[in-house]
C-alpha cells in the first residue's frame, strides 16, 4: 500500500512539473521604447559612420537576414544572408565614406509593434529628409524583427521597400 501511495505521489509530482508555464509578462511601453532606441541608434551610428556602434545594434549571427528594395540600387533588390556579409559590406562602405543620405532625418509613421519577452516585430513607414533643407529624399515601408540577447534588443531582420521616386516622371 505504501508503494502504491508513493507511486501516486511521484506521478502527481511529475504531472505538476509538466503543466504549461504561464507566459512571461512584458512591460510593453518599456520594451517599445527600448526597441525604438535601438532603431534610432542604428540609424544614427550609420550616418555617423561609427562602425562599432552600428554593428552592436545587430544580431551577429548566421540567422540574421536583410532584404530590401530601392530603385536607386543598380540591382534594385539587395539581400544579406547572415550578418558577416552585411558587416563586410558596411565596413567597406564606411571606410570609403560612401554612406547614402548622410545626415538625413527620418520620420516614422504608422508604427506597429508585437513584443514578446525575447522577440519583437516592428513595422513602420519611414520618410527621409535632407537634414538642412528638409528636402524629401524618400519614403519606405520598413520591417524589423529583433531578438533579445543578454537583455539587449538586437536587429535580427531588416527589411525595407522604397516607394518609386515619382518626382523623376513629373
Amino acid at each position: 500500500m505504501f508503494t502504491k501511495h508513493l507511486l501516486t505521489l511521484a506521478l502527481l509530482a511529475f504531472l505538476a512539473g509538466c503543466q504549461p508555464q504561464q507566459p512571461a509578462t512584458v512591460d510593453f511601453e518599456k520594451e517599445k521604447a527600448a526597441i525604438q532606441a535601438v532603431i534610432a541608434k542604428e540609424t544614427e551610428s550609420y550616418y555617423q559612420q561609427d562602425f562599432e556602434a552600428w554593428q552592436r545594434t545587430y544580431l551577429n549571427s548566421p540567422k540574421f537576414r536583410k532584404f530590401g528594395y530601392w530603385e536607386g540600387f543598380p540591382e534594385k533588390v539587395t539581400s544579406n544572408i547572415g550578418f558577416e556579409s552585411l558587416k563586410a559590406e558596411k565596413k567597406a562602405q564606411f571606410e570609403k565614406n560612401e554612406t547614402l543620405w548622410k545626415g538625413s532625418t527620418e520620420e516614422r509613421l504608422n508604427e506597429n509593434f508585437s513584443i514578446s519577452p525575447e522577440m519583437a516585430w516592428y513595422t513602420f513607414e519611414q520618410i527621409s529628409y535632407e537634414k538642412d533643407t528638409k528636402k524629401f529624399l524618400g519614403k519606405s515601408l520598413e520591417t524589423r524583427i529583433l531578438e533579445k540577447v543578454d537583455g539587449v534588443w538586437k536587429i535580427a531582420y531588416l527589411g525595407y521597400h522604397y516607394y518609386p521616386d515619382t518626382t523623376q516622371t513629373q
